[in-house]
């Protein structure tokens, strides 16, 4: 299953491809405000709002918006998942029915030569919040030739909203926006952006509170049972099996992913989570594409000494948010994980560019483009996650990117702008 995707170089190099600059005070307030009152962010409670901003040059962003139409464009295998999870095709709405996937997160390094590919995954992450982030800042700040959406120079937000606003209401007009333990979900606020902006009906529901009747899905508001139509998943797969037992937990899943419910679409079925995920990432190549192996046709090599433990990072296929990674890999951790090596990826370390910005820190940065599909029409919102480093045993580099060990002024989850120079 080789997935080739044509290597497009950036003409003119990469001289000032990448820049972190300030977010002026003012505008920075007004992002962190609004957030607060329209989409319950508690800025520096559980994540950070950054205040440095990054800027893209469009030749890079241009290249990495042809490796994601070429991931989508590329036939895969179907790949093997666990119980519960096979849909029947009528319950998919129409863009996945046809065997693509309604939204997905491309993330990539920031380095030294470029971008590097980390991971992507069919899942919705931030793709409302984030594009709110950019088209508050873009309006603020004076800059000719910028744009806030990588593939449509011409986007505003009015267009972006019905973009989305199409992609739901195009099943029903009553939408259920589900993921479980929702008010422990760091995620959340992405979910009132949702329900906030986009000009649909939508409710927010733990999955628990789902169940089953007449061949339906409902929910219960107050006495009232509400019939489901369009199901916007927002659970991740390895979550409901590794913390809530699906599909087991009868008592916690009162449904099934894989059953026909009478009037029933899901919008992001989790099924698209297994096949569009790290499992990929051995099969592609592309110049942003680090050298990556299946886990279980090289443990032998680390075994016996031919690979490095030190230069690998191994990721399970399906875990998503920062979970089921191991960072340094090691004889016993292969120990560990001897009889399901089948699930996990070994990938090259990335080295990271430093940033020097004006506050004295240095800091790292991970480029995430967002995708939403609605009959084939492709989307894109970009965002940012701004690290740092620290440094560890034997003076190796540790790359702190994640949103939790970055809960400090100067870091965090930060708007992007593309430039065309």
């Amino acid at each position: 299953m080789n997935i080739k995707i044509k290597s497009s170089p950036v003409i003119g190099g990469l001289d000032g491809a990448f820049k972190l600059k300030r977010i002026p005070d003012q505008v920075y307030r007004r992002i962190s405000d609004y957030f607060e009152l329209n989409y319950q962010f508690k800025n520096g409670k559980e994540m950070r709002l950054g205040n440095y901003y990054l800027c893209l040059d469009k030749k890079i962003s241009d290249s990495f918006v042809a490796f994601i139409k070429q991931i989508l464009e590329s036939n895969f295998s179907e790949g093997v998942f666990p119980e519960g999870f096979k849909p029947s095709n009528e319950t998919l709405s129409d863009d996945e029915r046809k065997g693509n996937f309604t939204f997905g997160s491309f993330d990539m390094a920031v380095t030294e030569k470029g971008l590097q590919n980390i991971e992507f995954q069919a899942v919705a992450t931030y793709p409302i919040s984030a594009a709110k982030m950019n088209t508050i800042l873009l309006d603020s700040i004076a800059e000719t030739n910028a744009f806030a959406f990588p593939d449509d120079v011409n986007m505003r937000w009015n267009d972006f909203i019905q973009h989305y606003t199409n992609i739901f209401s195009s099943e029903s007009n009553h939408v259920v926006l589900v993921d479980r333990r929702i008010n422990q979900q760091k995620t959340k606020f992405e979910f009132f952006a949702t329900s906030k902006e986009l000009d649909i009906p939508l409710k927010i529901i733990d999955v628990k509170d789902i169940f089953e009747k007449n061949n339906c899905l409902y929910f219960k508001e107050g006495e009232k049972n509400n019939k489901i139509t369009t199901f916007y998943n927002r659970i991740l797969i390895t979550e409901a099996l590794y913390k809530d037992n699906y599909p087991y937990n009868t008592n916690y899943w009162k449904f099934r992913f894989d059953k026909k419910y009478n009037d029933l679409k899901y919008i992001n079925h989790p099924l698209k989570q297994f096949q569009i995920s790290k499992r990929l990432c051995p099969y592609i190549k592309h110049n942003y594409n680090p050298e990556c192996y299946e886990l279980s046709d090289i443990k032998h090599l680390f075994k016996q000494g031919e690979l490095d433990y030190k230069k690998f990072i191994w990721k399970h296929k399906w875990g998503a948010a920062g979970s089921d990674l191991i960072f340094e890999p090691n004889e016993k951790e292969l120990k560990k994980i001897e009889d399901k090596t089948e699930n996990y990826i070994a990938q090259n370390k990335i080295k990271y560019k430093l940033f020097k910005t004006d506050d004295h820190f240095e800091k790292i940065v991970e480029l995430r483009f967002m995708t939403g599909v609605f009959k084939g029409k492709l989307n894109i919102v970009p965002m940012a996650r701004v690290g740092h480093v620290e440094k560890g045993k034997g003076g190796s580099l540790n790359y702190k990117i994640h949103f939790s060990d970055n809960n400090k002024m100067g870091f965090g989850f930060s708007p992007v702008i593309i430039f065309d120079n």
